[in-house]
């Protein structure tokens, strides 16, 4: 063969290739189809846990509330104010509408509805002597020296799973020297 009929060989195929074959476009396509999927998939998972991690702060801030409220309810005022330890063994049951349990325990829970972004809290209060072993029991609430409050908030995420946060803390009674 001589060389003017093999440039003129190739040419001719060349003249004949106008782009890429069916083949090589369906290839390109799915692997840019999966790379997609992928992204989708952790784009998922970031919204999910950025709005867990939200969910999560915002119990926390809730449960960790009542806890603060009930602790200054408790503290003593030295001037004979309402407020007291006396106040969260007695009055509080009542204000509160706490159910009794059994002679050391008292709850309540509340329904906590912060908007539409976050899901709808369950707020249970539990307050109880301790140790739980001890005589003390809220028929006599002079000799209850030590409280235990504990708070749990729960929910149910976006996927459906359970969620909670609970959080407690003991209470002295405190005696001040007039």
């Amino acid at each position: 063969m001589n060389t003017s009929k093999i440039k003129s060989l190739y040419l001719s195929l060349k003249d004949k290739q106008h782009g890429f074959t069916l083949i090589e476009i369906l290839v390109s396509i799915s692997i840019l189809t999966i790379g997609v999927l992928g992204l989708i998939g952790v784009v998922d998972s970031i919204m999910y846990y950025q709005s867990k991690s939200t969910e999560v702060t915002q119990a926390t801030l809730l449960t960790t509330n009542k806890i603060e409220e009930i602790k200054r309810l408790s503290t003593n005022e030295p001037s004979g104010g309402i407020y007291g330890f006396n106040y969260l063994v007695t009055d509080y049951l009542v204000d509160k509408k706490m159910t009794q349990v059994n002679e050391k325990t008292y709850s309540f829970s509340e329904v906590i509805n912060e908007g539409s972004k976050l899901p709808k809290m369950t707020r249970t209060v539990t307050l109880q002597t301790y140790p739980p072993d001890d005589e003390s029991s809220f028929s006599d609430p002079g000799k209850i020296n030590l409280l235990e409050a504990v708070i749990k908030t729960e929910w149910t995420d976006k996927r459906g799973n359970k969620k909670s946060v609970e959080l407690g803390s003991l209470i002295h009674k405190r005696h001040f020297i007039e």
